[in-house]
């Protein structure tokens, strides 16, 4: 069943079951005051008619003469009179709409005036019609000799009361269905954009085609916030696909040149290698060596983005940072290829991080700033700040320009004098770094004077210092 469709049954249901109360309300007010008022008419007219009676009984047999006034009531339709006599129940006059009939009596309403001296209703029959009986106590000074009662038929109440249901009935339905159309017809109108969306969705499905929009309505309602949302989503997976396929090109980029030229060494090795000269040999073995650990430091940068894409968690647990940096330092040491490098300030720093992903990002950034200063030297330090732990790799190299600075922590993305300088850089290792500082909640910075050298910054807090182990799970 669609939205439209219960939309459309909810809003009708809610409608039938307020017309529904409303009309058995409305019906029930209108049967219980019509009764009440027709009740209320045949008392006072009993009423009136004991008090015009004249009774009298007779001096020498007891039995009860009575003396009927020509009142209207007694011509009026549909109502009856009739006078009793109180011990024997006998009818001593009646009135002539009763005809040769007479208005049936009931003795529990008879014992009850008799007991309380007022008059009681009861309902019976006169022929085939339904009337309502009113019994009143007819007094001769203190003595009930006679009863008076008055029936009036309710049928045209009742009839007034048939043509109220029917017309409740017929309203009902006919508002019913005009409800069921217009909440058709607005929970249509309301899931339009919701229509267009999934038209939108289906067609992106198919086709991939991210660059689609939803047209704006200009409505700031719930659904037009959906709309404009949608489009927002739209618009970020159309960022990240194509940055998944510049990415792939880039990456197969990168990957074909190491292993063109791995291929090309070993297959003229193959071909040729006992008519090379050792030294030749060598040279060939040395540069396929090389480009395959090139290739396995890109491999290895494009696995750590990988799981960062996944939502990789990294393990926290306490970690002394001197002692990492340190580490690096000594094994920077062995790699830096005359380049000098030093410690300037080292303070003792602990706090929660992941120490295989720290001592990685240290790594990277003494191995971009070896890689990249032909000459001079590359200075660590590590101070604490307050609540930051600041790690710094300054050097003397070739520098980074001005606007290529907001693009080196792309992937895959190395300056010209990068480029010029160093072809054992695959454009990863800052983006890695990045990811790195990010998932332990700090920041990286970079200064930098084309020609001069440049300075990164790592900004990283050590309230995550308490607490002992945990996880974090990456974005």
């Amino acid at each position: 069943m669609s939205i439209r469709l219960r939309l459309a049954l909810w809003y009708t249901s809610v409608l039938v079951a307020v017309l529904v109360v409303f009309s058995s309300v409305l019906y029930l007010v209108m049967d219980v005051r019509l009764v009440n008022e027709a009740d209320d008419a045949v008392a006072a007219r009993a009423h009136h008619i004991a008090g015009a009676i004249r009774a009298r009984p007779s001096a020498s047999s007891g039995i009860l003469h009575i003396e009927l006034p020509s009142i209207d009531a007694f011509e009026s339709p549909g109502v009856y009179v009739q006078v009793v006599e109180a011990p024997t129940r006998s009818v001593v006059a009646r009135s002539a709409s009763l005809g040769e009939q007479e208005l049936p009596g009931k003795e529990e309403a008879y014992a009850a005036v008799a007991r309380s001296g007022m008059g009681s209703f009861y309902t019976g029959l006169v022929g085939d019609r339904r009337v309502r009986v009113y019994v009143q106590p007819l007094y001769v000074g203190e003595e009930i000799v006679g009863l008076v009662q008055v029936g009036q038929s309710y049928s045209e109440a009742y009839a007034f009361l048939d043509r109220l249901r029917l017309a409740l009935l017929m309203t009902g339905v006919a508002a019913a269905s005009l409800a069921g159309a217009v909440a058709w017809a607005v929970a249509g109108g309301a899931l339009k954009p919701i229509a267009a969306i999934t038209q939108t969705a289906r067609a992106i499905a198919l086709s991939r085609g991210f660059s689609r929009r939803l047209e704006d309505t200009g409505s700031r309602d719930e659904l037009g916030q959906l709309g404009v949302t949608f489009n927002e989503m739209l618009a970020s997976l159309e960022e990240a696909y194509a940055a998944q396929q510049r990415f792939l090109a880039d990456a197969s980029h990168e990957l074909r040149a190491p292993l063109t030229a791995v291929q090309a060494n070993l297959e003229l090795l193959d071909k040729r290698g006992d008519e090379l000269p050792e030294e030749e040999r060598k040279a060939l073995l040395g540069a396929a060596s090389a480009e395959a650990r090139r290739m396995g430091r890109l491999v290895h940068d494009l696995l750590s983005l990988a799981r960062a894409d996944a939502g990789q968690k990294l393990m926290l647990r306490p970690t002394q940072l001197d002692r990492l940096l340190l580490e690096v330092f000594g094994e920077a040491r062995v790699l830096a290829r005359g380049i000098k490098v030093s410690i300037e300030d080292i303070d003792e720093v602990s706090l929660l991080a992941d120490p295989d992903r720290i001592k990685q990002l240290i790594l990277i950034l003494v191995d971009n700033a070896i890689r990249y200063t032909p000459s001079g030297e590359v200075r660590l330090s590590l101070h604490k700040n307050g609540a930051m732990a600041t790690v710094k790799v300054a050097d003397t190299g070739i520098g980074i320009a001005k606007g290529d600075i907001p693009h080196i922590f792309e992937r895959f993305y190395r300056t010209k004098e990068g480029r010029a300088h160093s072809s054992a850089g695959t454009g990863l290792g800052l983006a890695v770094a990045k990811w790195i500082v990010e998932q332990h909640g700090g920041e990286i910075a970079v200064e930098s004077t084309l020609g001069k050298g440049s300075v990164l910054t790592v900004l990283l807090p050590l309230d995550r210092g308490q607490g002992g182990t945990r996880s974090v799970a990456s974005a």
